[in-house]
């Protein structure tokens, strides 16, 4: 009897156990990184890759010193929103984010006033201010309407409940200005459609559960009631649903970049009911499938919150530009068909190249293997790449980048720097699913594109240092991709290319410095440690210093060897040299691997992950003031002043890191190892592309004091080496760490 009261016990202890365990999507924390300029997310109700972020615009803070949305157009710190809308960018990235941010919004109210017309702003509560992943409400206090806000990827849901004793009304608008005309039809009192010209053309399908009593029509002028709107501009529109009695006022709206038909078929397919609760656990569900493919166990919460927070923001973009059906509009203006795939767009390849593909082709690859027909498919529709330099005289930072007819982007941009490294990248991790003959000769012109062979008698792009070495790390990519394929000629010619970064190399120095055209040096700071961007884009000349991604001995021998390359990077460390706030060096912390020091990579890997460290540059400039704080927080300032995390960048650098994983060049596929943060973290791979089931880290023994790796095993052989292939990872099984409080200088060499 004893034994049976003890079991049952024991049951009932599992049993809430289970029901006290967290899933990923519940360590989410959406206002991390959204106020000010602190990584400039938003709480956006959303799925991953969506098209449609639905959230509130809120005021004074989003907004720039002209007027215009800033970042993500949503800023924790202010207390006033101007309306609901439905597409935001979210971080910055080489896109003009105020473009979308407040675009095709909804404003509930319940009393019509000259001052909510002139200027609607709107106080909100923001001890009732709430944001799931795939979720966000709050209440407006003088109206005293609680908003609730769901979407899937065309999709968005509004969920407005008035009081009981007042009529529903909204105000519907469509950033007045910002297009080339609206146009919209009444179907019936319960829906809207229509098309925005703008961005190529966003289509349209609103729903209401409730008839509308009445329209107004308000261009800021006058006021009218129309039967149709018909390519005009600013222009709001009034919608009166009486009283309600307190039945909630619910909102279903479809959106297309392809047809009002494609609006409706991704409105039905993706809300046939009328069922708020049931989208919200769809996009709950969409995001706990997505996140889990990690999971990581040990250390403590906050570190999860960042962690998955972080994981989060990595998939909000790149977006499905596609319908439901497949059909999407090309950068060609004509309108195409995604066949078995999704099309994505809205890429910021300079700053995510370098972290979120390495992410994606371990934890999404079938993501990023649709991505790379993507690539391919707006390559070969556009068709007037930007010019080349008619001379070869610097100097310019300009990146070449292509675009559709007449200069045309539809809807979501491509910033595309680096591009060709990404599908280099996914070529030697077998993640094409198309021939490499139709997109090798894309990666090659993109290549010819970026350094015009202009360039090819002095052997570097006059005045651009940075733009020289990053034009070598393209074209070794390119060599690799040309000598797998057998074409050896290529294979030579961008070998040769691979190698400009060091006739800009001052060897006098141990600095890269601007060259004229004529092979003269030009200008160099006193103390390179000051922000100068003459002739550096976003960095110091010692935060350059360390950009030789594709040959790291080649560098390390430039610098005099091992032990002189070690000393000067642990003298960027120690002087507190190295930004965490922008791409320029990210992979610094991880060259100590190269070079016969890899705990080294473990301490500083370690202290840009946990610790305060003094911060002392902005992205353009120094701090006023030399910042101590830590780097990632979860709080609503997560990271650092002005460290935008550019499309994922800087939150993928954060997830890889805390795993023990960084790929410092993408093109090659090794990641170089460090400690992570949690005692165990479990990849799920994908086995319809990959070998295996799961890749485990485990380190045992971690805790604040046992940062540095002690000796380690592959599937269960003594491992000791400080970085792993991709092939290895996929191949499933256990890399297992013994850790301990004090370097182990024989490790990894």
């Amino acid at each position: 009897m004893k034994n049976k009261f003890f079991l049952f016990i024991f049951l009932i202890s599992l049993v809430i156990s289970g029901c006290n365990r967290k899933s990923p999507v519940d360590y989410v924390n959406p206002f991390i990184c959204t106020q000010g300029d602190h990584g400039q997310w938003l709480p956006a109700a959303l799925v991953p890759y969506g098209q449609i972020k639905l959230c509130p615009d809120t005021y004074p803070g989003s907004l720039t010193a002209d007027g215009d949305f800033a970042h993500s157009g949503y800023d924790y710190s202010d207390s006033l929103i101007r309306s609901f809308s439905h597409f935001h960018s979210g971080s910055s990235g080489g896109t003009s984010v105020g473009e979308r941010s407040g675009f095709f919004s909804f404003l509930p109210f319940t009393k019509l006033d000259a001052d909510l017309l002139t200027n609607p702003v709107i106080e909100i509560d923001k001890k009732s201010e709430t944001a799931r992943a795939g979720y966000y409400s709050v209440r407006l206090v003088k109206e005293d309407i609680l908003a609730e806000l769901t979407a899937l990827v065309h999709t968005g849901y509004h969920k407005y409940t008035f009081p009981k004793d007042k009529p529903s009304q909204i105000i519907m608008s469509f950033r007045p200005g910002n297009s080339s005309g609206l146009t919209i039809k009444k179907s019936d009192k319960q829906i809207i459609e229509g098309i925005v010209k703008v961005f190529g053309g966003i289509y349209f399908v609103v729903e209401f559960n409730s008839p509308v009593n009445s329209y107004i029509c308000w261009d800021g002028k006058e006021m009218w009631q129309p039967d149709s709107i018909d390519n005009q501009n600013n222009v709001s529109i009034i919608c009166n649903f009486g009283n309600l009695k307190g039945k909630p006022l619910e909102i279903r709206v479809g959106t297309s970049l392809t047809s009002i038909d494609g609006a409706h078929k991704n409105l039905e397919a993706e809300s046939s009911k009328w069922s708020f609760l049931d989208m919200k656990k769809k996009a709950e569900k969409a995001w706990n499938e997505n996140l889990s493919r990690i999971e990581v166990e040990g250390n403590n919460e906050e570190d999860k919150i960042i962690f998955y927070t972080a994981l989060y923001h990595s998939c909000f973009m790149p977006n499905i530009l596609n319908d439901i059906d497949g059909y999407y509009p090309g950068i060609d203006r004509k309108i195409h068909k995604a066949e078995g795939y999704n099309h994505y767009s809205n890429y910021a390849f300079w700053d995510s190249f370098r972290t979120k593909y390495p992410l994606y082709s371990l934890f999404q690859p079938e993501v990023y293997r649709d991505i790379i027909i993507s690539l391919r498919d707006i390559n070969e529709q556009a068709d007037n790449f930007a010019p080349f330099p008619k001379s070869i005289h610097g100097p310019t930072n300009k990146a070449y980048s292509p675009r559709g007819k007449n200069g045309f982007q539809v809807f979501f941009n491509v910033r595309h720097e680096h591009m060709l490294m990404v599908m280099v990248d996914a070529y030697f991790k077998g993640l094409y699913n198309i021939s490499e003959e139709s997109v090798y000769p894309l990666i090659r012109r993109e290549a010819l594109m970026q350094m015009p062979e202009i360039y090819d008698p002095v052997g570097f792009i006059p005045a651009r240092p940075d733009r020289t070495c990053e034009c070598s790390w393209d074209s070794w990519c390119v060599a690799q991709m040309a000598k797998a394929m057998g074409n050896q000629n290529d294979y030579d010619f961008f070998m040769k290319r691979s190698e400009y970064w060091k006739n800009t190399w001052d060897s006098t120095i141990h600095f890269f410095r601007a060259r004229a055209a004529d092979g003269t040096w030009l200008d160099f700071p006193e103390n390179p440690a000051i922000n100068r961007e003459k002739y550096t884009y976003e960095g110091t000349k010692w935060q350059l210093r360390w950009n030789v991604l594709h040959n790291v001995p080649a560098l390390s021998d430039a610098f005099g060897g091992e032990k002189a390359f070690v000393k000067e990077l642990e003298i960027f460390f120690d002087s507190s040299l190295y930004t965490a706030g922008n791409q320029i060096d990210l992979h610094a912390p991880f060259l100590f691997n190269y070079s016969g020091a890899p705990w080294l990579t473990q301490k500083w890997v370690r202290k840009l992950l946990k610790e305060p460290v003094l911060q002392r540059y902005g992205t353009h400039s120094l701090f006023p003031k030399p910042v101590f704080d830590k780097i990632y927080k979860a709080t609503p300032d997560g990271y650092l002043e002005e460290m935008d995390d550019d499309y994922g960048c800087m939150s993928s650098w954060y997830v890889m890191s805390a795993m023990g994983l960084y790929q410092v060049c993408p093109g090659d596929p090794v990641y170089q190892i460090t400690a992570p943060v949690f005692d165990k973290v479990i990849i799920h791979l994908n086995n319809t592309i990959y070998k295996g089931n799961k890749f485990i880290i485990k380190a045992n023994n971690l805790n604040n004091e046992n940062i540095y790796i002690q000796s380690a095993a592959l599937n269960g052989k003594p491992f000791n080496k400080s970085q792993i292939t991709h092939s290895e990872i996929i191949e499933g099984g256990e890399l297992v760490f013994e850790m301990g409080a004090e370097p182990n200088f024989q490790w990894g060499l």
